[in-house]
């Protein structure tokens, strides 16, 4: 096929491998964020099964939680909070497992969630708590945590206090069943006070906001994504409609539920799906991940980043006698190139599903399981209306094979990110068009609507599915002693799609090493590991 790209040059698209349909292919499996839109139906609660099979399974040999006790356990009293309202904010931090996933939904439909990454900063959670903000916390019993987990719910608290946040509460697990806790007063809280919101169902609306997460842009502080409950709901059941699991499937899970991606793509994707779902604990460990792959009940789907595919497919390699139980594997969050597609494939004996999501829309686009599968491509859309238009500020729609920004509205699209003090203009400015939400995503679609993504129009760089801000990097780095100057950019990645790189200049009669730069920035805290350079590059001045 040719295009015609943006600045009017023709150029070839190739669409790579194109896997045919299977005879069970049915379309109308297949739903838009438009067919939910009727019914009386008013949250997430709501589509969840409700029927006495196993759900929720954890790794502790505790017995796994059933659909109807979750759905019972979501709306019990003891899970309200005195002085919480609905549009109070509460920050969970606390390890990645079974209790992450069922006080997400828990308190979600009484108050507005906000799930932090439990190895923030100290200057992270400051931030955090005073952007979003935070009324109340819930850490994890120190009782029940490893030494790395106690240090960093230390952490926690005690910017908490900082803050003057009085809401401080702890959550203990239940030593019987996977997922369920009790929750009571932490010892740095102040006294529970003020009335309970009472039963939560009675009075959430379909335009409550119940998750807010903040994402990275190309302003040096993250933005915040309010989810309203409409946006959650949809957004599951068509993750659910797109991937078409059954009773029979096991999902397991090995991304963070402080993330859209495990709270929505896949914990909710696998309970409307009635599939059973394996919470893995803690942070991603690929040796834990592949061993869960042996063990009952036996995964039969998972989505990942490219690096949690390829690790996984060593670690089966290496392996005597390994059989996969694995039927279907999503990739998002990180583009997928075909030729793994193709090996993964034909390794596990599985369909792979290339997918395209996003914190502010989802989902967007899924190759259909069993239709016809184009490996090169994230798929037709799944949830949203999806178009290709101009770049900002034009609106002009792009024809088959022509390149634009990938441009969305629907259901389960944002209604705009929340303006803040800091923030020197409007983001929604330039984020929507005549109704659509701009991805900043570049792309193409072909006849069929299949969308290929090409690049971006924000400058992010996304390492393994982590949006990390450019402009973020170039403040941590320029403060070291011997940089003069700093430039940013992307480098690709065979394993993570895109790497951290940094063009320095260093001061006169100074010079700088990689290693030394990320000892630097990890050993004083100012970078995250991940977001640290991967690259660098030494000159006497930056490129114009």
């Amino acid at each position: 096929m040719e295009a015609q790209d943006m600045g009017g040059a023709v150029q070839a698209h190739d669409i790579g491998p194109v896997m045919p349909a299977q005879s069970c292919y049915d379309p109308k499996a297949h739903k838009m964020a438009t067919d939910y839109v009727d019914g009386d139906w008013k949250t997430f609660w709501d589509f969840l099964p409700d029927k006495d099979e196993p759900f929720l399974f954890s790794t502790d040999g505790r017995r796994p939680l059933s659909f109807k006790e979750l759905k019972a356990f979501i709306v019990d009293e003891r899970n309200d909070i005195p002085g919480m309202g609905r549009e109070d904010r509460l920050c969970l931090v606390f390890p990645t497992g079974p209790e992450l996933a069922v006080a997400y939904l828990a308190f979600a439909v009484r108050c507005t969630v906000a799930p932090l990454n439990l190895y923030l900063r100290a200057d992270e959670f400051d931030f955090e708590y005073d952007d979003l903000p935070c009324k109340g916390l819930v850490v994890q019993k120190a009782d029940g945590l490893d030494a790395e987990d106690k240090a960093a719910t230390t952490i926690a608290v005690a910017q908490a206090r900082k803050k003057k946040i009085q809401i401080i509460l702890q959550l203990i697990p239940s030593p019987e069943v996977a997922g369920l806790f009790t929750i009571e007063k932490h010892a740095a809280g102040k006294p529970l006070t003020g009335e309970k919101l009472g039963p939560p169902l009675e009075t959430v609306k379909r335009e409550h906001v119940c998750l807010v997460l903040h994402t990275s842009g190309t302003t040096k502080k993250p933005k915040i994504v309010p989810i309203t409950h409409e946006s959650m709901a949809t957004g599951g059941m068509c993750h659910a409609a797109a991937n078409l699991l059954g009773p029979d499937d096991v999902f397991i899970n090995t991304m963070p539920m402080f993330h859209i991606a495990g709270l929505m793509e896949n914990l909710l994707m696998s309970a409307y799906s009635g599939a059973k779902f394996i919470a893995l604990p803690g942070q991603y460990q690929a040796h834990s991940f592949f061993a869960a792959m042996s063990k009952e009940p036996l995964p039969t789907s998972y989505s990942a980043v490219p690096a949690h595919h390829m690790s996984l497919m060593t670690l089966a390699k290496e392996a005597k006698n390994f059989e996969s139980p694995l039927r279907v594997i999503r990739n998002d969050s990180a583009a997928l190139l075909p030729s793994l597609a193709e090996q993964m494939e034909e390794f596990f004996k599985a369909t792979v599903l290339p997918a395209y999501s996003m914190t502010e829309a989802n989902p967007l686009c899924s190759n259909p399981r069993f239709g016809v599968r184009k490996l090169k491509s994230v798929g037709p859309a799944v949830g949203p209306e999806v178009a290709v238009m101009e770049g900002w500020p034009g609106n002009k729609r792009m024809g088959p094979g022509e390149e634009g920004e990938v441009c969305v509205r629907g259901l389960c699209v944002m209604k705009g990110y929340e303006m803040r003090p800091h923030m020197d203009k409007d983001p929604n400015e330039e984020a929507f068009t005549d109704g659509y939400m701009r991805s900043g995503d570049k792309g193409w679609m072909d006849e069929d609507g299949y969308l290929y993504l090409i690049g971006r129009f924000k400058e992010l760089i996304n390492r393994a599915g982590e949006k990390i801000s450019p402009f973020e990097v170039e403040d941590a780095v320029r403060r070291h002693a011997d940089v003069s100057d700093v430039l940013c950019f992307s480098c690709p990645h065979s394993m993570l799609g895109e790497s951290v790189g940094v063009v320095v200049i260093p001061k006169e009669g100074k010079s700088l090493k990689l290693f030394d730069l990320r000892q630097w920035l990890m050993k004083d805290k100012v970078l995250q590991d991940k977001w640290c350079p991967e690259v660098l590059v030494t000159m006497k001045e930056l490129p114009k």
